[in-house]
């Protein structure tokens, strides 16, 4: 990891059309993914990204500065790291100067209300997705899946599976580390049912090697209309594809986000006016 932002890495992190995503723990160990569009680099040893909704991630990293971060473009290039949070603030340049981006400036109904800090802890090289591999990767995880489906709970919605089976959807695996979160692109992932998940070690296996039986995990899919799902569950071994049990299913997605499953942990439906 390199210990300040290149000039390619802040040139596409400056890009609104990236994808970033934010790991974080919540209160129960789980690894939480949640996804920002507004991630940018501020100088060569910080970051910084602007809040106009408010989701559970803010609450963590308050109580647990330490995170970590991952950007993906359009055409597959793809960075990480690790970071600090530091502070926050509701006016200054950086306030001014994500408010005036053009989904912002015009906009009289919501803009970025907060801008948080963050120093940087390392970032690695803009590298590019192996895409015949994770094409390769994503027919085993399928065949993995196939073996290993699971139907007893219902945890994923029909909605939240094709999420997951979508081939060209990207998905992120996010765990903790002997140095902290880690956030791998697994594209190949699969459901296995409506209760696991599938992921074959290829690419990017040598990193899933870390992950030992038992392990607290996170994995979030999205789709090219930034619909998404994230699924928290333990990670129960390698048999053929490396498998995840879902415990939890949340939706990250505007105005209702917040857990899904298990049921309970749904928000009452209101009956009465």
């Amino acid at each position: 990891m390199n210990k300040t932002i290149g000039a390619d890495a802040q040139a596409m992190l400056a890009l609104d059309t990236k994808v970033a995503l934010l790991g974080t723990t919540d209160d129960e160990g789980y690894p939480h993914l949640t996804f920002l569009s507004s991630l940018e680099g501020l100088g060569e040893d910080k970051l910084t990204f602007g809040q106009f909704c408010t989701g559970l991630s803010k609450g963590f990293l308050l109580q647990r500065p330490d995170c970590a971060f991952l950007a993906i473009t359009r055409d597959m290039r793809w960075l990480r790291g690790a970071a600090r949070y530091t502070h926050t603030a509701k006016t200054g340049p950086e306030f001014d100067m994500y408010n005036n981006k053009p989904l912002f400036r015009y906009n009289a109904y919501f803009g970025f209300n907060t801008i948080w800090y963050f120093d940087l802890l390392g970032i690695s090289e803009v590298q590019k997705l192996p895409m015949l591999k994770i094409a390769s990767g994503a027919l085993f995880s399928r065949v993995a899946a196939a073996f290993a489906a699971k139907n007893e709970k219902s945890a994923l919605s029909r909605f939240g599976r094709e999420l997951f089976a979508g081939i060209g959807n990207p998905k992120f695996l996010c765990f903790e580390t002997a140095d902290g979160l880690s956030i791998v692109p697994v594209v190949q992932a699969a459901p296995a049912g409506t209760d696991r998940a599938a992921i074959f070690g290829r690419p990017y296996g040598e990193e899933l090697k870390a992950l030992a039986p038992g392990a607290k995990v996170c994995v979030m899919a999205l789709n090219m209309e930034m619909q998404s799902v994230l699924i928290k569950g333990v990670y129960t071994g390698k048999k053929g594809a490396h498998l995840v049990e879902i415990e939890r299913v949340y939706n990250p997605m505007p105005p209702a986000a917040g857990y899904i499953y298990p049921r309970a942990a749904r928000p009452e439906e209101v009956a009465e006016f």
